[in-house]
């Protein structure tokens, strides 16, 4: 019996546990990208012998679609001048988190005078929190571009 697997599907890749209501099959590659190399909450959590408050994942994307309207213009925008501006600021968001996952996959470096514990868990965990933070804003993005 043949396994069957989605396009652009990797079944060796670990993957965030983001749970997209559209599928992730319908998001833009860079970010199911991001969700493939992003850590899940399990394996962030199991990194910790104590395991460090965390926030739910609803709520770590309401928090990154607050962040992404907070940037956002007030004042109402045409269509295009508004997927502009969104495409922009998601984008930054998106890099970043992506930046992070792979930092924190490839070769986990502390910078700055403060050293944590564990820095190899607390990049994992930053790239975790900043991948819920993207899906949250991609909602937000969408919310906010539909809006008239």
């Amino acid at each position: 019996m043949s396994r069957y697997l989605l396009p652009g599907s990797y079944p060796h890749a670990s993957s965030c546990s983001a749970h997209i209501a559209g599928g992730v099959g319908s998001l833009h590659p860079l970010l199911r990208h991001l969700l493939r190399v992003a850590p899940n909450r399990a394996e962030v959590l199991a990194l910790f012998s104590e395991p460090p408050q965390l926030a739910e994942e609803a709520a770590l994307q309401q928090a990154g679609g607050q962040m992404l309207g907070m940037f956002m213009p007030e004042q109402p925008l045409p269509y295009r001048a508004r997927a502009l501006q969104l495409e922009t600021l998601f984008r930054g968001m998106l890099e970043h988190a992506l930046s992070l996952a792979i930092k924190a996959r490839c070769a986990p470096e502390q910078e700055g005078e403060e050293k944590a514990e564990n820095p190899a868990a607390h990049a994992m965990l930053v790239a975790y929190v900043a991948a819920q933070h993207v899906v949250g804003a991609r909602h937000m993005a969408m919310e906010l571009y539909n809006r008239r």
